[in-house]
């Protein structure tokens, strides 16, 4: 038994001085994710396919996503125009979210008529209606009118 473990033991030693450890001990390089240092090129170009008798002509644009939607991806020049704008719309909806004069307005639901059984005498008249209707319909199916 003595001995399996002290084979064992030196064919650890013998893996770990060969290179071949299968732990990672080495923290030298850490990775810090993509970097933002190079900004990209805008993409703005069109293409054109054709699938199974289909002509297509497709424009490719580079967008920026935002929580209001995507928005084209501008010139130089013209992002700090907009970002400048989506700052006023921002500073505008909040403060009228502040104030509540944007608010949707929800119309007034009608309400239903309470459900009320007929007394003996409300049920008679009814009963007398149907009647009359019945025979005035009756009569001019057979022509006695």
């Amino acid at each position: 038994m003595v001995a399996h473990i002290e084979a064992v033991n030196a064919l650890l030693a013998e893996v770990k001085t060969s290179g071949i450890d299968d732990s990672n001990d080495s923290t030298d390089e850490v990775w810090d994710g993509i970097s933002d240092d190079h900004p990209l090129e805008p993409v703005n170009h069109e293409a054109e396919y054709i699938d199974e008798d289909r002509y297509t002509t497709v424009t490719v644009e580079a967008v920026d996503v935002t929580k209001e939607g995507l928005h084209k991806i501008a010139e130089d020049g013209d992002t700090e125009e907009r970002d400048d704008s989506r700052d006023s719309k921002i500073r505008a909806d909040s403060t009228e979210l502040k104030t509540g004069a944007n608010k949707k307005v929800w119309p007034r639901k009608t309400r239903k008529k309470r459900f009320r059984y007929e007394s003996k005498a409300e049920r008679k008249i009814t009963r007398g209606k149907q009647k009359a209707n019945k025979k005035v319909k009756a009569d001019a199916r057979r022509g006695n009118a």
